[in-house]
């Protein structure tokens, strides 16, 4: 699929999972630390029997800079083989080396790729930027995605660097885009080029910003969510897709409310939905404790569940 992908980049990708929600998928571990498959194989089936049809592996929601690059490839050999439908593999890291390392290999088992902008130096040269991203532009077979995400790389893609990049590289897909400017977002609408928000906060509004679609790390427990929104706007039902967001926002201001970060709450969120999983997070990440567990798993089971459940398609 990756190499029939490969010919027609922008289009072939948005076709395939346009105004479906891209599910940023986390990475289970075990209580010692080391990458849980098992657990990974159990949660894969979960997303996929809620009607998920697209992933985003190695991502920030999976932890990806507590995980070294053999982990990574291991994650993503993993998951191609147990998912049925898109992977997009996340390749970014700080080292263009590693980067390179990560498509080369992603290539052979994803039907596109992502990449973040290279992290610690602070605002560095937008020549180096670009120079970064041109390396795996020019590389790629498979339709590739630069990840906006100013907020942990201090860099900002802006729309005019992302239009030049089009203009030279074909391979270049779109933009993942999670930012918090939405005049940005709007920006990004591109032609020949796909838009993906990573805000779940989105999902029911995508057309405001003339995206396709949003990639989703806290829908991870509630998948149904994101996967309605997107049913209810392809069947131009805004009413439906509106309802299901104040779902998915009320999952969002629990999130805020536990004090703990996206991914130990995602974790901790997803041992109600599937018992035994594993909530461990590596360091610097600390995980929910007992209490807050104990609450997050309560509200889902009286509050969010009950109304997926009667709602169910």
């Amino acid at each position: 699929m990756a190499d029939e992908m490969g010919s027609e980049p922008g289009p072939r990708w948005a076709g395939a999972a346009g105004l479906n929600p891209v599910l940023a998928t986390i990475t289970p571990f075990t209580s010692d630390l080391r990458v849980d498959t098992g657990a990974l194989g159990d949660y894969l089936a979960f997303l996929h029997e809620s009607g998920a049809q697209a992933i985003l592996v190695n991502g920030t929601t999976g932890e990806f800079p507590a995980l070294t690059v053999a982990e990574r490839k291991t994650v993503l050999e993993f998951t191609r083989a147990r998912w049925p439908g898109q992977v997009v593999a996340h390749i970014g890291t700080t080292a263009v080396g590693d980067a390179i390392e990560l498509l080369d290999h992603a290539q052979s088992h994803a039907d596109a790729v992502a990449a973040i902008a290279p992290y610690y130096f602070a605002e560095p040269p937008e020549a180096g930027i670009r120079e970064y991203f041109g390396t795996l532009l020019g590389r790629t077979k498979v339709p590739l995605l630069v990840y906006n995400f100013p907020r942990h790389t201090q860099v900002a893609i802006t729309p005019g660097f992302l239009s030049s990049l089009a203009v030279v590289y074909p391979m270049l897909a779109g933009v993942k885009d999670s930012g918090a400017d939405r005049g940005i977002t709007r920006a990004y609408a591109i032609p020949g080029l796909s838009v993906f928000v990573g805000s779940d906060g989105a999902a029911a509004h995508i057309g405001e910003f003339g995206a396709q679609g949003i990639v989703s790390g806290g829908g991870n427990p509630v998948p149904e969510l994101p996967v309605r929104i997107a049913e209810a706007l392809r069947a131009g039902d805004n009413a439906a897709a509106l309802r299901w967001q104040s779902v998915l926002d009320e999952c969002r201001e629990l999130r805020r409310r536990s004090g703990l970060t996206d991914v130990a709450f995602v974790k901790a969120a997803l041992t109600e939905r599937l018992p035994g999983f594993p909530a461990a997070v590596r360091p610097p990440l600390v995980a929910a404790d007992p209490e807050q567990t104990r609450d997050i798993r309560t509200y889902l089971r009286e509050r969010i569940l009950p109304r997926i459940h009667e709602n169910g398609s």
